[in-house]
């Protein structure tokens, strides 16, 4: 399980709409996704649909009340799991109190960390917490708890000082538990048609370096229009540019994940609308038709899967109901010793 933390002191600077749409991404990449929404504002739980008068689970205030009052945490109770592999922790203005009641106790930094080493959280792949716009208790939570921190900039005098408090907090968890999660910055609401934005643009990337991702969220209708209606991106219009986005953003996200391990993430598209199922077999699967192998279905009738390869040269075919089909968007092809051709790809 890998838990990665949005976090910027500065409100305003797409925090939510990033974990939001961030965790759907990953979600239709094939991944067992949970969002937690830590901020007691309950602005994920809003733009996922979900108001106080229609919420029958329980918050993630219950993860720190069951610590007040020294009792289980009912996990099945405060996951909500309506939608294809991204399951939901809502949050509402109840979560103020648990910094009230906490915030001074000796270890509540790291509640929520302790909390997801729980057997019931085994079965997501990653973990995506939206933290609230400032450096208390809850924020100091999320980032315990972290392997990854993603900080969201948008390019603002206010949100470059947000970065500078980051940094600061990060290094005083980094002495006090010994762990160093990794920290990537993203351009957020990103305008390409200014001059200011693009100005901003080089000195960000002179002060970060190369912990600023070269993918950009630009500013998007789609994404307020989405949020209001409690939809992700996926749902309200899975082929606007904001939609292609996220997928660079997260696919960015994911060879950041793998670089340590020598692996590059390579997405493998095929369209076809009236297909029932769709593997993509090579030299990297050893050609076994597994479940990792299966692709998913978009809502155009393309079919993708994400991949983790080690750098080299590897022949792979589609399976298209049991019928073998070269990737016809890639012309690189190879003779094979069955007297046919395979599709080749480098990594």
């Amino acid at each position: 399980m890998k838990v990665i933390s949005i976090v910027n002191q500065k409100g305003g600077c797409g925090k939510t709409t990033l974990a939001v749409n961030f965790a759907a991404t990953l979600s239709r990449m094939g991944n067992e996704v949970l969002l937690i929404d830590l901020d007691p504002q309950a602005h994920a739980t809003f733009a996922l649909g979900y108001r106080e008068n229609n919420l029958e689970k329980k918050t993630s205030y219950d993860i720190f009340r069951s610590h007040i009052e020294g009792e289980p945490l009912p996990f099945g109770e405060i996951v909500i799991g309506d939608r294809p592999k991204l399951a939901f922790i809502p949050s509402n203005m109840l979560l103020s109190a648990a910094e009230i009641n906490l915030g001074t106790m000796h270890g509540a930094a790291s509640i929520l960390s302790r909390t997801l080493f729980e057997p019931f959280f085994e079965k997501y792949e990653y973990v995506i917490i939206d933290s609230p716009p400032s450096f208390g208790f809850l924020t100091l939570n999320s980032m315990y708890a972290a392997d990854m921190i993603v900080v969201p900039i948008d390019l603002g005098y206010f949100s470059f000082n947000g970065i500078n408090g980051v940094y600061r907090v990060k290094s005083l968890l980094d002495k006090e538990t010994g762990r160093s999660p990794s920290i990537f910055f993203v351009l957020n609401i990103f305008d390409p048609r200014s001059n200011f934005a693009s100005n901003l643009e080089k000195d960000a990337k002179q002060k970060l370096g190369e912990y600023l991702l070269n993918s950009k969220i630009r500013s998007s209708v789609k994404l307020r229009e989405a949020s209001k209606e409690g939809k992700t991106i996926f749902e309200y219009d899975y082929k606007c540019t904001a939609a292609l986005d996220y997928y660079n953003f997260t696919s960015e996200i994911l060879n950041v994940e793998k670089i340590d391990l020598g692996l590059i993430v390579k997405e493998f598209l095929y369209r076809a609308p009236e297909a029932g199922a769709v593997y993509v077999l090579g030299d990297f699967n050893g050609w076994k038709k597994t479940e990792a192998a299966k692709l998913a279905k978009d809502d155009d009738g393309s079919w993708r899967a994400h991949l983790s390869l080690k750098k080299g040269k590897y022949r792979y075919k589609y399976l298209v109901d049991e019928t073998w089909v070269n990737d016809p968007i890639n012309p690189e092809i190879e003779e094979n010793a069955f007297g046919s051709v395979d599709s080749v790809v480098t990594i």
